[in-house]
């Protein structure tokens, strides 16, 4: 099989020569997911010159096709091989992948400019009076019952356990959005998650940062340089867009995230941590040395403001923006470039992609730091906290 392929932004042209079948899929998908994690949502595939489609292909094209509609993308084949249409018409598919001359275009949703240092995108208000609200919740002896729900983030230490007495000596980080919550165990490498759906979540809290209420804003930002953009650009762009601190949620394709993770639970620590002593923080903390997850999806969630906002629980993360993120990595899923619920995305990347890490993120841009955590495409939703925006 030849592919080639012409691409400008959004759109890219596809001339395939020779058979789609179990020889060629993989090569096929491979390809097309270069394309997609290059920025490519909408496909046409010129099948002038493929000569064979077995189910093998039809079962890539359709799979293509779901994911692409997903991100509100397209994908579509154009000038099918006699060969190829007959298969296409005794499986009934033509409506699904082949190009219509009259297949409707969706009027764009009214957007205007956003961009900040090392993006530029565009931003939609989802709803003109939404702002949302943070409870901190203290380090306690006593571990307490999550009760998140459709509209709550919680970034902090959780443990998965069926009662309090089980979840001690296992709080590790945790993301939870919209009820999907995903926890990176202290006694394992591999993350955990569950769904809490119409019921209780055997899910204990040891401290955190509660947030609840809809997010006013949504924007699609793509990186002006291939490193990525870095998250306390975004973070910052926004708390300027709405004149106050925030909570913001970022869901892209990772350029590479920065951060820590406890190394040894949470609740078995007797005194506070200081960032001064060194000794203390590495024998509780781990670090990632590098940028980690380069190329997969991430999630991120947490609050910000500028020095001196008056928020508590807000750290320094880069120069003007001070922060309190946990950062997801997730396998690779392509993002919509609409509008789209908070929810919606973060239920499918905690719940249907299999989950990499997750950490408390933070920079470290020095000469011989671990760097900056970085996003090369990106949606961002954000609101302002009650009493503390414009």
């Amino acid at each position: 099989m030849r592919i080639e392929v012409q691409q400008e932004g959004r759109s890219a042209r596809v001339t395939v020569d020779g058979r789609l079948d179990a020889a060629w899929s993989d090569t096929f998908t491979a390809r097309m997911d270069e394309l997609v994690r290059a920025g490519a949502d909408t496909i046409v595939v010129d099948a002038a010159q493929m000569t064979f489609l077995s189910s093998l292909g039809i079962r890539c094209l359709i799979t293509l096709s779901q994911r692409l509609r997903a991100v509100g993308g397209s994908f579509r084949l154009s000038n099918p091989s006699e060969s190829v249409r007959k298969v296409i018409d005794i499986a009934r598919l033509g409506p699904i992948l082949l190009v219509s001359s009259n297949h409707a275009v969706a009027a764009p949703v009214t957007a205007v400019a956003f961009s900040g240092d090392g993006f530029t995108g565009e931003r939609r208000v989802l709803e003109e009076r939404a702002q949302v609200r943070v409870e901190s919740i203290e380090p306690s002896s006593a571990p307490q019952a999550w009760r998140g729900g459709a509209s709550t983030i919680f970034l902090g230490y959780a443990a998965l356990a069926s009662a309090a007495a089980d979840a001690r000596g296992r709080f590790g980080e945790c993301l939870a959005i919209a009820g999907a919550l995903a926890v990176q165990p202290i006694d394992s490498p591999e993350p955990d998650f569950m769904d809490q759906g119409n019921g209780a979540m055997p899910a204990w809290i040891h401290a955190g940062i509660d947030v609840s209420g809809a997010m006013r804003h949504f924007a699609h930002i793509e990186a002006i340089d291939d490193p990525g953009v870095a998250v306390s650009s975004i973070v910052r762009a926004c708390i300027a867009a709405e004149g106050g601190p925030i909570a913001i949620s970022i869901a892209g394709l990772s350029a590479g995230l920065c951060g820590a993770a406890a190394r040894t639970s949470p609740d078995g620590w007797t005194t506070p941590l200081d960032p001064r002593d060194g000794d203390g923080v590495r024998k509780r903390l781990r670090f990632t040395g590098e940028p980690s997850w380069i190329g997969e999806s991430t999630l991120i969630a947490g609050i910000a403001g500028a020095p001196g906002c008056g928020v508590p629980g807000l750290v320094p993360l880069a120069d003007g923006v001070h922060a309190h993120l946990h950062g997801l990595a997730c396998a690779f899923r392509a993002l919509p470039r609409t509008a789209t619920p908070l929810a919606t995305v973060a239920r499918q990347l905690v719940l249907e992609q299999p989950i990499r890490g997750i950490v408390h993120l933070v920079d470290d841009p020095r000469a011989d730091g671990a760097g900056r955590s970085k996003v090369r495409r990106a949606c961002v939703w954000w609101s302002p906290l009650a009493g503390g925006g414009r």
